[in-house]
């Protein structure tokens, strides 16, 4: 047999010290009994079969499957920890602002992008700014950033049509491996292992847009295109046999577009087409069907060895729980009853003895702070639990810029360039420091990440449909570490107007009062001010250039006030670009651009903007501070026990809670409280007794508490869950779907994009029901109206009641998970008191509310 640097090829063993080390792992990891069982008081270890050296320190050398575990070849267990490199090879159109519809309308992905370009400018000017593109977007040095924040993994996501040649199918393009060879090199040259994700196959997977095509899912039902993609993984495996760096081949992304017995048989072709050219690298079969990896069974029983299964993992995402603490908390430590979360999907991995690589997570997103400690400590569980984990994903830029607004990115660009914001809509004659401006209050920004100086604009916006008359004085942009201010004459008195230039935006004329005798307002006296009028509307902008220094932060002060006007607004900015006649200033942290009309220089333009080196960027330092630490995080690992019999004392203008005290280190209480009984709760009180009184209610509305334990580092578990009044719906009633009375644990809740924003369920299973408590004062014929949603469509659910089936709801294909369609059906109510229940028939589909009507 052929040698390589793999090493001599070994048929796998079921070694049972390899067990007892990912058992014993576990449990150290969790500090549990071990998931599903008691460990022995007593146990003596098993000498383990492999080394397992601090994340971070293993050798540098090709991977293999070894029972759970990720392997190298000097036997030392691997922990592999990275990110995926998003909307590079494979364009996911939102990632470019983080919304929709970023490059015009009718362009929903990366099918229709290349489309519109072709039809506009040819074929080999679409091959060009799509180059243009994939060679600004990921760089050299993001490959250094990378390496910095110490992931050690980097998941690649390539179209099929990036190797293929779609005009000759079956046959390599002349540049097929340009982009991967050189990700390979880069990666090598750090020390970085590669997983190469098929994420769009031809024809598709499924209907979603991260395809390439959304809408299409043709690969299941066309054996000329499951052809062509065996074909190409047995290229991909010639080219790369023997290559170290590649750490697996990830067959096909998210294939949710078909049945899990379709799903595996075809992974079995695909993996022998790879194996018919190279036995040695580790095939990694998508884990995330609706069966998971129970659909494959053990891979040895399909004659597949040396494989890894790949899912997904979004606590707090896609109806996962809501984002914030306790969805990562859940997740990480098992659940309250310490059998689920991660717990359940070991023993699932363990049961078929094979490796996992969770392809997609996003452990920060939304978390500010905490961010960086969760996902430290997802890492660290998945390594403990010997789990590969890439997070979605490296970069992702947003509209107004920042990491409060580019959070699913490790690195987005800059923003925070609206840094204070006043208008008659909101707060009409206002009169404040900017500090405490009714509708942007001026907070502390950073607004230059790079080394060096750089010149900025500070930007004073004013304008008006109606009249304009806005006062500022006392403009300060202070560096915080020193106080220096860089601002040049923000007192505005005579002569100030030599350090101020107009820029005219539209509208009638403005007059600009430099010497403006304002008098005292918004608590100082202020001399000589800024007064800007207008008599009709308007719209325009003073600047002046600043130097900012870089990974500095500054903090914006002054005071505004509004002397009558009406419509009208004003605002400060800190903008790169020199203003311009007649272009606003918006805050928007990057251009934009339509490719249905903009010109080919405009979209030159647009895509280069994006690379590192030109754009201002941002790295989350949360994340980078935790991953790169000596010390482990501390999060999750001082739980306390759960507070108990939580009882209510109601009275008309007063709801009085108490509890007994919860086990453990607790320094505290949360109170929390919502208008539902499962969703919406927010935290309304700490306290350090176990009593709380609550005088901020009224007396005709239900209320519903739960108290939660809490210390230094963490918080326990919800109490029960108790209502202070009727929690009955009485019939006719409209009921919001998340205010269940209880429901299985698979359906989750998450915001929902209806009209009216609030909270949808979903993630429904067949079988999944959710149960509602009814109350109705004559029996009789009422008709039932539900707002749904589907991405599939023809799915369906039962509606019971006293174990009768009243009716049986289909739900079409609407358009999408938040397009929402009302369908009404007739029904007989028993008179009285009874549960409703919606029991799933099938899967997959959204609800928002139903209303029970009269007829």
């Amino acid at each position: 047999m052929k040698t390589s640097m793999f090493g001599a090829r070994t048929k796998r063993q079921f070694n049972t010290s390899h067990l007892a080390v990912s058992t014993l792992a576990l449990s150290a990891a969790l500090g549990l009994s071990a998931c599903g069982g008691s460990s022995p008081e007593t146990v003596t270890p098993v000498p383990p079969a492999v080394e397992s050296p601090a994340a971070g320190a293993e050798s540098y050398t090709a991977l293999k499957a070894d029972g759970t575990m990720w392997v190298n070849q000097n036997e030392q267990k691997v922990s592999l920890r990275g990110i995926n490199i998003g909307n590079w090879l494979s364009m996911e159109l939102w990632m470019f602002d983080n919304g929709d519809n970023p490059l015009g309308e009718n362009i929903p992905d990366q099918c229709s992008l290349e489309e519109t370009l072709t039809e506009r400018f040819g074929e080999a000017e679409k091959d060009r700014l799509i180059k243009l593109h994939r060679d600004s977007w990921f760089t050299e040095a993001d490959w250094d950033v990378i390496a910095e924040a110490g992931f050690n993994v980097v998941r690649v996501p390539f179209p099929y049509s990036l190797i293929e040649n779609d005009d000759a199918p079956m046959t390599l393009k002349d540049d097929a491996w340009e982009y991967l060879d050189w990700a390979v090199a880069e990666a090598k040259k750090r020390e970085i292992y590669v997983v190469l994700d098929l994420h769009g196959a031809v024809g598709g997977q499924g209907v979603e847009q991260h395809t390439g095509c959304e809408g299409q899912n043709e690969l299941w039902s066309n054996d000329s295109y499951q052809e062509r993609t065996k074909w190409l993984w047995g290229e991909i495996a010639k080219h790369y046999q023997g290559e170290a760096t590649v750490a697996g081949y990830g067959l096909l992304n998210e294939p949710w577009g078909t049945d899990s017995a379709t799903l595996r048989d075809l992974s079995v072709e695909l993996y022998d087409a790879i194996r018919a050219h190279d036995e040695e690298h580790v095939v990694i079969l998508a884990g995330h069907n609706a069966d998971g990896i129970s659909a494959y069974g053990d891979p040895m029983d399909y004659g597949m060895e040396n494989v890894a299964f790949e899912p997904h993992f979004y606590p707090g995402l896609f109806g996962w729980g809501e984002i914030g603490y306790n969805v990562h908390r859940d997740w990480l430590t098992c659940g309250e009853n310490g059998d689920s979360g991660v717990c359940d999907w070991a023993n699932r991995a363990r049961k078929v003895y094979t490796p996992m690589l969770v392809g997609e997570m996003q452990p920060w997103n939304g978390l500010g702070e905490m961010g960086g400690e969760i996902t430290r400590a997802t890492f660290d569980t998945y390594n403990d639990l010997n789990w590969a984990g890439t997070a979605w994903s490296y970069k992702v830029a947003t509209a107004s810029g920042g990491l409060g607004n580019g959070t699913w990115g490790y690195v987005t660009n800059n923003g925070d360039q609206l840094i204070t914001k006043a208008q008659t809509w909101g707060c009409a004659g206002w009169e404040s420091t900017f500090a405490n401006a009714c509708d942007v209050p001026a907070s502390s920004t950073t607004p230059y990440e790079g080394e060096g100086t750089k010149t900025m604009y500070l930007v004073i916006k004013t304008g008006g449909f109606n009249g304009v008359d806005v006062v500022y004085d006392s403009i300060q942009l202070n560096k915080d570490s020193d106080g220096t201010n860089i601002i040049v004459n923000g007192e505005f008195g005579s002569g100030a107007e030599s350090s101020w230039t107009e820029v005219s935006l539209w509208g009638d004329p403005r007059n600009y009062e430099f010497g403006y005798s304002a008098g005292e307002f918004a608590g100082s006296d202020s001399g000589e001010a800024l007064r800007v009028t207008s008599p009709a509307g308007s719209h325009a902008l003073i600047y002046q250039a600043v130097e900012v220094e870089g990974g500095e932060s500054y903090t914006l002060s002054g005071k505004f006030t509004d002397l009558g006007s009406s419509d009208t607004w004003a605002e400060i900015y800190l903008v790169p670009d020199m203003p311009q006649e007649w272009v606003d200033v918006t805050g928007r942290a990057i251009p934009s651009v339509n490719v249905n009309s903009s010109s080919i220089e405009e979209i030159e333009e647009y895509f280069s903007f994006f690379a590192i080196d030109e754009m201002d960027y941002v790295v989350n330092h949360w994340v980078k501070e935790s991953l790169t630490s000596e010390e482990s995080a501390t999060i999750f690992t001082n739980i306390p026990g759960k507070a108990s019999n939580l009882a209510l004392d109601v009275s008309n203008s007063n709801v009085a809670l108490s509890w007994d005290s919860a086990e453990g280190e607790v320094v505290g209480y949360k109170i929390y409280r919502s208008l539902a009984p499962r969703s919406g709760f927010e935290e309304i009180a700490t306290v350090e007794a176990n009593r709380y009184s609550d005088d901020t209610v009224s007396a005709d509305t239900t209320y519903y508490y739960y108290v939660a334990a809490f210390n230094d580092t963490d918080e326990g578990y919800a109490s029960e869950i108790m209502a202070s009044g009727e929690t009955f719906y009485t019939v006719p009633t409209k009921i919001e779907a998340e205010s269940y009375s209880t429901a299985h644990p698979g359906v989750q809740t998450e915001s929902a994009g209806d009209e009216g924003g609030g909270f949808n369920i979903g993630s429904f299973e067949s079988g999944y029901w959710v149960d509602y408590d009814i109350n109705v004062p004559s029996a009789g014929s009422y008709v039932m109206d539900f707002r749904l949603a589907s991405q599939v469509g023809s799915v369906q659910f039962e509606v019971i009641v006293a174990d009768q089936v009243l009716t049986t709801v289909t739900v079409p294909n609407t358009g999408g998970w938040q397009s929402y369609q009302t369908l009404s059906f007739d029904v007989e109510l028993p008179e009285g008191r009874s549960t409703l229940r919606l029991r799933s028939v099938d899967n997959q589909w959204n609800l928002n509310w139903f209303e029970i009507k009269n007829p």
